[in-house]
């Protein structure tokens, strides 16, 4: 059997390093992972390519130990694009029974990582509606009740600056009730129909652009041969104004405000659990100094805000109405700058059956 054969064609990415863990041997999964050639890649450290404290504490194991390590979840940046791998670092013994290499085997586990992250994310949300939904119910009586008596009392007043306090008693409650409703999510039902999606972006930048008082500069990227798709117009224009919004108020205070909408066609993408055929990829990114850490992994759940004056409802409201339309959307890292993904599935064969439209 050809060995070297059988090494080139694995699809994981396979590097052997030497003691002073240069690269003295990769195969074509790891030209792929890594953007270069073989001739560039040969003789780096391997440092220079995995950045990682971990990584070099168990080659020395490694090599000390006649060991072998499993690292997880090991983050490699190349061409400003991140790539999670599972990584295992094993001594290759000779013949004399030394261990002067390391093989490492790199799988990338990105569209893994991805699915595990959405199924999370949706069983959480999921758990919070049903608890905030269950909690409104019981807020929204006794606001009733309260607004019902400032009613009461307000016609029994004569008293103009005691009528100021019902006045602001009956406004509060009307707030408190608003603030309610958009908690428990809309409950109207879809009603889709087939669209440019580059005309829906087109008229959210258009109510951005009279509603900012700053010059508001785009970005367009988009895909003139994308089909139409079946959605609901209002509701996907609301998705899409909650996330410019927070990116205009990222960069509240600037001389100028930048954004970018990348249109895109992808194939086999899983989507809550479901695996669809084509779908639809909206990026969209701004110059803003980004989302905090501290809050990523719960950026979609409701109430949760890195603005002291934001209310935490506008990325939750996003999210369920695209997982009403079967799709999701994600924090992204475009080019180092803050985005917000959509993916929005073609259902039914709609890219199939439509015909492909001009872009801007």
């Amino acid at each position: 059997m050809n060995y070297a054969s059988l090494i080139e064609s694995l699809e994981c990415a396979v590097i052997v390093i030497d003691r002073q863990s240069n690269v003295e041997l990769v195969n074509i999964a790891a030209e792929k992972l890594f953007c270069q050639s073989r001739r560039y890649l040969l003789s780096q450290p391997l440092v220079n390519l995995i950045p990682n404290d971990s990584v070099e504490k168990c080659i020395e194991d490694c090599l000390q130990n006649n060991a072998q390590f499993t690292l997880r979840e090991i983050a490699i940046y190349v061409a400003g694009r991140e790539s999670l791998v599972d990584m295992t670092l094993s001594c290759v013994t000779n013949a004399d029974g030394d261990a002067p290499s390391i093989l490492v085997e790199l799988n990338v586990i990105n569209r893994i990582s991805r699915f595990m992250k959405e199924k999370n994310q949706l069983e959480r949300q999921q758990a919070f509606r049903l608890m905030m939904r269950g909690l409104a119910h019981e807020i929204k009586n006794p606001l009733g009740g309260i607004r019902g008596a400032a009613q009461l009392l307000d016609r029994e007043l004569a008293e103009p600056s005691q009528k100021e306090l019902t006045d602001i008693l009956i406004k509060e409650a009307d707030r408190l009730t608003r603030l309610v409703d958009r908690v428990m999510g809309s409950r109207e039902q879809l009603k889709p129909q087939y669209l440019n999606i580059h005309e829906v972006l087109e008229h959210v930048l258009h109510l951005i652009s009279v509603k900012s008082s700053e010059p508001v500069i785009v970005d367009r990227f988009y895909d003139p041969a994308l089909p139409e798709i079946n959605i609901d117009k209002e509701q996907i224009i609301q998705a899409v104004l909650n996330i410019v919004g927070n990116g205009i108020e990222a960069q509240k205070g600037r001389a100028k405000i930048k954004l970018g909408f990348v249109t895109q066609f992808e194939r086999f993408v899983t989507l809550n659990q479901e695996m669809h055929r084509q779908v639809l990829k909206i990026k969209i990114w701004d110059n803003g100094p980004g989302v905090p850490k501290e809050i990523r992994n719960s950026l979609f759940d409701p109430l949760v805000t890195g603005r002291p004056e934001g209310t935490g409802l506008g990325l939750s409201i996003t999210q369920e109405i695209i997982q009403r339309h079967k799709g999701v959307v994600q924090l992204e890292d475009h080019h180092g700058k803050t985005c917000f993904s959509i993916y929005l599935p073609y259902i039914n064969g709609d890219s199939s059956t439509s015909k492909g439209i001009q872009g801007y």
